[in-house]
């Protein structure tokens, strides 16, 4: 049984040509280099989302949004 699935997603011929030049220069198969890229796009994404929920937070809390880096830093020391 395969352990996965095949998705199919077209893109204009030049973005084709740099996602297969760039697997190509990490000595990767355009497959790989895609699930990464994939996978960089949602850590980032929720990333986004937990700093814009801390900032929320913080915003409700009255202070002000440079105080979200000290409180990242924080919960990161904690974990």
């Amino acid at each position: 049984m395969r352990t996965t699935k095949v998705m199919a997603f077209s893109v204009p011929p030049e973005l084709e040509t740099e996602i297969t030049r760039h697997a190509k220069a990490e000595h990767r198969t355009i497959s790989e280099y895609l699930r990464e890229a994939v996978r960089q796009y949602m850590s980032l994404r929720e990333f986004e989302q937990t700093r814009k929920a801390v900032s929320k937070r913080l915003k409700k809390k009255g202070r002000k949004p440079a105080d979200v880096e000290a409180a990242l830093a924080e919960i990161r020391k904690r974990s």
